[in-house]
């Protein structure tokens, strides 16, 4: 099936517990309190308490955790491993 709308990305934190993205990402790594994600030119790098992985659809992520203790997003320059910068 052929997308009609191409949709940007939203990163959104609720209640300091969850992280929801919307629109495309690819998840690059998870762990048991960590999931780093990327979207875009950016990556997410959520770690917390106790991660559950509510939704991980093709254009909808939500993680929620007990509490989230950092978030940190960096931006990728084209074609740049994120590990390098």
């Amino acid at each position: 099936m052929k997308k009609l709308f191409k949709m940007n990305s939203s990163v959104t934190i609720e209640e300091f517990v969850s992280i929801r993205i919307t629109g495309p990402y690819s998840l690059v790594k998870l762990g048991p309190d960590y999931a780093v994600i990327r979207s875009g030119d950016h990556v997410i790098e959520a770690t917390g308490e106790d991660l559950i992985v509510e939704t991980l659809s093709e254009e909808l992520a939500v993680f929620s955790f007990e509490t989230i203790t950092a978030v940190n997003i960096k931006e990728v320059k084209n074609g740049q491993d994120f590990y390098d910068s």
